[in-house]
């Protein structure tokens, strides 16, 4: 009986070990097919392992995982590097999301590959509870002193934290993807590439463009970020809400209730403390207003939301956009997205709380100023100067923007980037914010196969809306929203 004990425990603690060891194993291998429209497609998974620190050959490791899924022609042509949007998210694709975006023609002839993130992906991910939490603010002040002295003060301990655990956040920028995404080419045994990039990813894409111009072949920019732009702009958010407002006197759909600037004003003026037994935080709710009108779709909700608060003192939808937000800041991996903007963007001498407090747009500084108010806080070092602003590159990129993003305006890349972008190519899509133009570049069959293939830009394939449907896409009864307040 003993003997059998002794043995069950030896055996429990070997599997233990060969789990373990599963886990960490480092190393590319076959993984399971993926359906795409009924046809099979092989592809590759695993993780490699990369120094922190590349200039120092004692620098500990750490893992980075890498997701492929393989082209159908064994003869392929160079692959599609993915990078997505971010910072503060993974760059492996979900499977539903391959599926989503019908990658079939691009399959022909490129492999799709996906590089995990540092800080995001892998083994170090520098996400903490306590910076989550305080990203919610205090006494439902967003942006007051108090709320973002408190962000500061948890940032700071939080970079204690990483020190003693022995990681150095100095080696968590762009620069470091980068080097991570060179690492895996070569290990993949590819020559050169081309990248497919939305928003954050598209400020990597430049960078490696700088860093490697032999290896990039062709780059499509969705939603361009040239430096400096990790920082919102009110005054470009607010020249967007002016073309909303033209739209939405100008269309048929729903009845014209008035200038949605002036409804927005009125709403944040006239705001109670409460809504039901909810206090209201007027700053979340401009944050909310932000990060909706990331699409188009969302722009009837967003507005009806403002028109039932101003016009009849229904502040229930404003309420929801509020606890979105708090939703929202929960699976923020906020030290992976400090390390890429600070070292970045940060200017020091700068007072963010103050240059953004001044503006006197209908959203103010918002999600800017929450985030930039205690950038200061992140201590670290800055990449070179030389990747911190435009610079002229001779690599063909096609940049795809649209007339109403909030997040990454076309007038930036048009005004900051092209002119730099010896062999460049801007298409500025007709009432299409940031995320809708990632989907309406996606779905366009043949658009992106025929400019990776062949250098071929189609203009015109890309199909857009003559209008914004401001008709309510989806409805809440104010019992729905109370329940929503008590859960999430």
């Amino acid at each position: 009986m003993k003997k059998s004990i002794i043995h069950s425990v030896i055996m429990l603690f070997m599997s233990i070990i060969v789990l373990a060891q599963q886990k960490n194993q480092i190393g590319i291998s076959q993984g399971n097919d993926i359906i795409i429209d009924n046809k099979n497609y092989s592809t590759l998974i695993g993780n490699i392992e990369v120094s922190e620190d590349y200039s120092n050959i004692n620098s500990r490791k750490i893992q980075i995982p890498i997701f492929v899924v393989k082209s159908s022609n064994t003869n392929s042509s160079e692959p599609i590097f993915w990078l997505d949007g971010g910072p503060g998210a993974s760059n492996i694709l979900s499977e539903n999301k391959i599926i989503s975006a019908s990658p079939i023609k691009i399959l022909e002839n490129h492999d799709i590959v996906c590089i995990g993130y540092r800080g995001v992906d892998g083994s170090t991910i520098l996400k903490s509870k306590k910076v989550s939490k305080a990203l919610k603010g205090k006494n439902n002040q967003l942006l007051s002193e108090k709320s973002l002295n408190n962000l500061e003060e948890k940032i700071k301990e939080y970079q204690l934290q990483l020190q003693k655990e022995g990681i150095d956040i100095n080696k968590y920028t762009m620069l470091d993807v980068i080097e991570d995404l060179e690492i895996a080419r070569k290990q993949l045994g590819y020559k050169k590439v081309n990248i497919l990039s939305i928003s954050y990813g598209t400020r990597v894409a430049l960078l490696y463009s700088y860093k490697y111009p032999s290896i990039i072949n062709k780059t499509v920019m969705i939603g361009a970020n040239p430096p400096g732009n990790f920082i919102w702009n009110p005054e470009k958010t607010e020249s967007i809400l002016t073309k909303y407002d033209s739209i939405y006197r100008n269309q048929n759909l729903v009845d014209y209730k008035g200038s949605i600037k002036d409804i927005m004003k009125k709403a944040f003026d006239n705001m109670p403390k409460r809504w039901s037994i909810f206090k209201l935080d007027d700053d979340k709710i401009k944050v909310g207003t932000f990060t909706a009108l990331f699409t188009k779709d969302m722009a009837g909700l967003v507005f009806e939301a403002y028109n039932r608060a101003a016009n009849n003192g229904d502040y229930s939808y404003l309420f929801l956009m509020q606890k979105l937000v708090d939703n929202e800041s929960s699976g923020t991996v906020f030290g992976e997205m400090s390390s890429k903007g600070v070292s970045a963007d940060f200017e020091q001498g700068v007072d963010y709380r103050k240059t953004l407090e001044g503006s006197n747009t209908i959203l103010g500084g918002n999600i800017s100023k929450l985030y930039w108010g205690a950038a200061g806080a992140w201590q670290m070092k800055r990449i070179p100067e030389e990747y911190r602003k435009c610079r002229e590159s001779l690599s063909e990129t096609l940049i795809i923007s649209g007339d109403l993003d909030v997040s990454t305006p076309s007038d930036n890349a048009k005004e900051e980037l092209m002119p730099f972008l010896k062999n460049g190519h801007q298409i500025i899509l007709k009432n299409m914010s940031h995320s809708d133009i990632f989907i309406k570049t996606m779905m366009t069959p043949n658009f992106l196969s025929d400019y990776f293939n062949s250098g071929i830009i189609n203009n015109e394939a890309i199909s857009t809306p003559d209008s914004i449907d401001f008709k309510l896409s989806m409805k809440f009864s104010k019992s729905k929203i109370f329940m929503m307040g008590l859960i999430m």
